[in-house]
């Protein structure tokens, strides 16, 4: 299915009626899914633990990191209201339960969130980062130590191949490693047009 660029559009910033198509499309497309579903795998979420999705859209994957929580919480940041609205319908027994909490705001509103994380992660996010390495920075600081960043990515331009994917891998790879983070590491999921990959990182221990 081609999406029109109108709705594509959206994607970066979505907001009212077009964004909320955007959004359903975020939570109802399969690649999507798979790719959600897939990043939050590699986490590893244990029932207590901390975790922050930078740019939790629709809440799919918030719900899916519900799932493993039991006296741990997962923190949704978005600058959207309208995706912010779609993840709080979408989790509110969660929300309830104390398992799901949503805050908006860009990575400057990072700073104002109380205490640290165990995991950390985005979904085709990395990509709009201004300053890419002083991003990592801020969340290497809201990791606990040992704590692990997790940062997906799928081209999905005209004509993504998986060069770009690749490409882009190597390029959060170096901004993660001069950003600190240790113990590196590149997963790769089979998609089209192109894989995904996900580029895994550790804030090292103090």
């Amino acid at each position: 299915m081609t999406i029109p660029a109108a709705i594509v559009a959206q994607f970066k910033r979505p907001q009212g009626l077009l964004g909320r198509v955007a959004g359903s499309i975020m939570a109802s497309r399969p690649s999507n899914r798979q790719r959600n579903l897939w990043t939050v795998a590699q986490l590893g979420i244990d029932p207590e633990d901390r975790v922050l999705e930078i740019g939790c859209g629709p809440g799919f994957a918030l719900a899916a990191c519900a799932e493993h929580l039991n006296s741990g919480m997962v923190t949704g940041l978005d600058h959207s209201g309208t995706m912010l609205a779609q993840a709080e319908k979408r989790n509110r027994e969660a929300i309830s339960a104390n398992r799901v909490q949503l805050w908006q705001g860009d990575l400057d509103r990072l700073a104002t969130l109380c205490g640290e994380f165990d995991k950390v992660f985005s979904v085709n996010v990395v990509q709009f980062f201004e300053h890419r390495s002083e991003a990592f920075r801020t969340l290497s600081r809201l990791c606990a130590p040992g704590g692990l960043v997790a940062s997906t990515y799928q081209p999905r331009h005209s004509g993504a191949s998986r060069d770009d994917a690749l490409r882009m891998a190597r390029k959060i790879e170096d901004d993660m490693g001069a950003a600190g983070f240790v113990d590196m590491r590149c997963e790769k999921l089979a998609l089209l047009p192109a894989p995904a990959v996900c580029i895994l990182g550790k804030r090292p221990l103090e």
